[in-house]
């Protein structure tokens, strides 16, 4: 992986390509990526309030190439990239490399924010991969700018996200919240936006301003 740091996109380790201008009034521009079966299209399809992906229960990746819609959400626009798995550790140099392109081309002039998107209950070693290959194509300090999306919010059984915060024993979990500046959330909605908005603001010192009222 150290090779694509020095690739035709070599900038990208250093933050260089990503952003150049955020300008509040701007559509909203979210990349989402965890490993395969985390539910990353269906929650693509939460935050459009439509069916722009396919989603099903399955061990293989629906998503096999970058993908991108757009959508409103509260009076803003929003552009969601769909990544393929490409940061697993089975995922080959060569189709990292096609993936990162397409992502650069369809998220221009770059993301705005990342949602890593894991299973309540199921953060494993090989999510613990995919934050690895991440910082390693994106930067050492990508959790900064990060949202931790937990699908399957019916396993908490009518608790909550923080008591589970509280109560879990997963080392690695605990670790990347903390780095993510506790900007996680297990549903769409009001919560998760204002954490977007804390991500954008930890990233290029202005916040992102809603167009509605409500």
């Amino acid at each position: 992986m150290e090779a694509l740091q020095r690739s035709r996109y070599g900038t990208m380790a250093e933050g260089r390509i990503e952003h150049q201008g955020f300008e509040p009034s701007s559509s909203l521009r979210i990349i989402l990526v965890g490993k395969t079966g985390s539910g990353e299209s269906a929650t693509r399809n939460s935050i459009l309030s439509q069916p722009m992906f396919e989603s099903k229960l399955g061990a293989q990746s629906v998503t096999r190439k970058c993908q991108r819609a757009t959508g409103t959400w509260n009076g803003r626009s929003i552009l969601v990239v769909d990544m393929p798995p490409i940061f697993e550790s089975r995922a080959q140099d060569q189709e990292v490399y096609e993936n990162i392109g397409a992502y650069y081309l369809l998220s221009v002039p770059g993301p705005h924010v990342r949602l890593l998107v894991t299973q309540l209950g199921h953060f494993t070693k090989q999510d613990a991969v995919a934050v690895t290959r991440v910082k390693e194509v994106f930067g050492a300090g990508a959790e900064r700018y990060m949202v931790i999306f937990f699908t399957h919010k019916e396993d908490l059984a009518g608790g909550s996200l923080d008591e589970y915060m509280a109560n879990t024993d997963n080392l690695r979990l605990r670790s990347l919240v903390q780095k993510c500046r506790r900007r996680c959330s297990c549903r769409w909605g009001v919560a998760p936006m204002e954490k977007v908005r804390g991500a954008t603001w930890t990233r290029y010192g202005c916040r992102l301003q809603s167009k509605s009222k409500t």
